[in-house]
């Protein structure tokens, strides 16, 4: 049951993340009159967001404290590890193609493109994209499998009489 919740709840919260994406942010040819709507897209998907999060870290919780041998454990820490750099380094390359699409200095401190500031509504996708959900979704799993791997179990055993 455990595994259904958090299925459904990354499943929503990434559906959230990408219609964010995709409807609230603006391509650089369009001319921005009504403000920054991706706020507004973010206020309503940011408790899904949130409770996929928790969901997530009791998933990895459970599932590491539960693992029977060492070698599942270590197994759980190293694909997490290794899923955490590949969604770091596609989310860089990914903000670099952005701002040079946009005609923004990316090695430049802050990187103000149009004047705006950094998180504008030309810039929503660089911000909340499926690699920024990924990487918290790893951080969180990390944490969790970390914890549960660390944690003794509290299990209290009854004196048999």
């Amino acid at each position: 049951m455990l595994r259904l919740s958090w299925l459904i709840s990354m499943g929503i919260s990434l559906f959230g993340v990408m219609l964010i994406q995709y409807f609230f942010t603006m391509k650089p040819d369009d001319v921005a009159q009504a403000g920054n709507l991706g706020a507004l897209g973010l206020a309503l998907a940011a408790p899904f967001i949130l409770l996929s999060l928790f969901i997530t870290y009791r998933f990895f919780l459970v599932t590491s404290r539960q693992a029977r041998d060492q070698l599942m454990r270590l197994i759980y820490l190293i694909f997490g590890v290794a899923f955490l750099i590949v969604m770091v380094f596609y989310a860089i390359e990914f903000k670099n193609d952005v701002y040079a699409s946009l005609g923004g200095n990316t090695h430049t401190k802050g990187s103000q493109i149009y004047g705006f500031p950094m998180l504008n509504e030309y810039t929503n996708h660089v911000f909340i994209n499926f690699y920024t959900f990924g990487i918290a979704h790893a951080v969180s799993g990390l944490a969790a499998t970390i914890i549960g791997i660390f944690k003794k179990p509290t299990v209290v055993q009854e004196e048999r009489i």
